[in-house]
C-alpha cells in the first residue's frame, strides 16, 4: 500500500496532493468541499400540522439549509432556538448574515451567498 506524506492544517490531516485545494478554500468565497455540501437535501414542504424545526435535532449544515429557504420571522426563531440551546458558533455568529439574507429574498433579490 502507498504510504502518503501527510500535513496537517488547521489541525487536519490532509495528502501533500489535497494541500493547495485547501489552502484555496481558506478564503471567505471558497466552494463545497464535497457534493454533499454543496447540495444538502432541500427540506421538504412543511404541512400546517408538521412539527416545528428544530434545530437542535439536525446537524449545522441541515440548519443552514433550513434557513436557505426560511423567512425572515422562521430564520429569528430558529437562530432564538439555537441561542438558548446548543449555542453554535457556525450559526450564532452569523444571525445578521441569516437574516439579512432572509430580508433579501423576502424582497425579492438574488439568493445569499457565502
Amino acid at each position: 500500500m502507498t504510504e502518503h506524506k501527510m500535513r496537517v492544517i488547521d489541525g487536519v490531516r490532509y495528502r501533500d496532493e489535497d494541500v493547495p485545494r485547501v489552502r484555496a478554500r481558506a478564503g471567505a468565497q471558497a466552494g463545497p468541499l464535497t457534493t454533499a455540501h454543496a447540495d444538502p437535501p432541500a427540506p421538504g414542504p412543511q404541512e400546517p400540522d408538521s412539527p416545528v424545526f428544530d434545530p437542535s435535532e439536525h446537524v449545522v449544515l441541515q440548519v443552514i439549509a433550513h434557513l436557505a429557504e426560511a423567512d425572515e420571522d422562521e430564520t429569528a426563531r430558529v437562530l432564538d432556538a439555537e441561542e438558548q440551546g446548543e449555542k453554535r458558533k457556525s450559526l450564532v455568529e452569523r444571525r445578521e448574515e441569516f437574516l439579512a439574507e432572509a430580508r433579501q429574498r423576502a424582497a425579492g433579490g438574488p439568493g445569499g451567498g457565502g
